[in-house]
């Protein structure tokens, strides 16, 4: 969500990392408030995510008025480029304008993805040392500012009535409230345990989509053939528009059980919104990057240097959860809005399979399962 917030600023990421944390939070309650509200689909869907009210216009007027920030609209980045090309066939423009400018953001995989590089950890070991004494250097005004937002945004209680706070005595613990999420969603716990490579406990819930990987992998592997075979126009082509449906289908209908009546909508927006503040530090060589002297010409380099001052280990395939992170969201967020409606731009060169085939790409890296190859039945 910060990363949309600081694409429509002159400024851009560094003038969000020196606002006050009240304006940072009031931004976020004026991004739900202004969030894709179109009662004509179902309660639960991207169009409609939830009827969880905002906080009141008068009390976010002042604090953003003052910060010069209009308020962030609009979509994620790479789903306006996929239904923006010729190719795609989908009503996805009409569903989702509706209502003047509204904000659509990431799916909950947007923060799965960046949490598996271990970036919110590393980055909780930077404000240890910073804020405990001087090992990592004297911090500029800049980066004072960094930390004072960090911390209180995303290391401290959310100011109550906060759309953000899905913390209490009943969730005391974020960081297992995500991974929560993450297993009813996909099924998939993160990569990482506690340090000393112990398991991080949370409550597995049983109503999970358990389905999710084996499922998605099938797709993955179907949208290869039909990429392999998109010039084919003699001889048999192999691509099987059945079974894309029929896996879009499902995949569509397990995502939006868990969104039943906008369930884990709060949820997903907050997580998607601090995985993105995290994101948007280490894309460009900001304070806190040239401070911890850790400046890089990419976000898995910046991280890995930071990394490396703290004493905490980024994931060595941190790459590919970055440049997976943007796609896989805006594939999914589309198969939850239109369904089946996408399987003829899976089969025609164009935007939505180049998205496809980077995703290919990093999931066969991230997994170790070869994307490319056919599944081989076992006899």
């Amino acid at each position: 969500m910060f990363r949309q917030i600081a694409a429509n600023i002159p400024t851009g990421a560094n003038g969000l990392f020196v606002q006050h944390p009240s304006v940072l939070s009031a931004l976020l309650e004026v991004a739900w408030q202004h969030r894709a509200h179109d009662v004509n689909t179902t309660l639960g869907q991207p169009q409609y995510r939830s009827d969880v009210p905002p906080l009141q216009s008068t009390w976010l007027a002042a604090l953003t008025t003052s910060a010069g920030i209009s308020p962030p609209t609009g979509l994620p980045a790479a789903l306006t480029n996929i239904w923006s090309s010729s190719t795609w066939s989908g009503t996805l423009p009409t569903t989702f304008f509706r209502v003047a400018a509204p904000v659509l953001w990431d799916h909950l995989i947007y923060a799965y993805m960046i949490e598996n590089t271990r970036i919110y950890e590393i980055f909780g070991r930077v404000l240890h040392e910073f804020l405990h004494g001087e090992k990592l250097g004297v911090p500029s005004v800049d980066t004072q500012h960094w930390l004072q937002n960090t911390e209180e945004l995303f290391y401290s209680d959310p100011p109550p009535f906060s759309i953000t706070n899905v913390f209490s005595h009943i969730r005391s613990d974020i960081r297992a409230s995500r991974r929560n999420a993450y297993q009813r969603m996909f099924g998939m716990d993160l990569n990482h345990g506690k340090e000393g490579d112990q398991p991080y406990p949370f409550v597995k819930a049983d109503a999970a989509n358990n389905e999710f990987v084996s499922t998605f992998e099938e797709l993955l592997r179907e949208v290869w053939v039909a990429f392999v075979n998109k010039g084919n126009a003699t001889g048999v082509n192999p691509t099987d528009p059945g079974k894309l449906t029929n896996l879009v289908e499902k995949l569509n209908e397990m995502l939006l059980a868990r969104r039943l009546n906008g369930n884990l909508s709060r949820e997903e927006f907050t997580f998607v919104s601090m995985m993105s503040w995290f994101h948007m530090t280490v894309e460009s060589n900001s304070p806190i990057v040239v401070d911890l002297r850790a400046q890089a010409s990419s976000p898995e380099q910046r991280l890995f240097k930071i990394a490396e001052r703290v004493g905490l280990p980024a994931h060595g395939l941190s790459k590919s959860y970055f440049d997976i992170a943007d796609d896989i969201s805006a594939v999914l967020i589309l198969i939850e809005a239109v369904g089946t409606q996408i399987v003829p731009s899976l089969q025609v060169a164009g935007n939505l399979m180049d998205a496809m085939n980077n995703i290919i790409t990093h999931w066969s890296i991230i997994t170790g399962h070869d994307m490319k190859a056919r599944k081989v039945a076992s006899t």
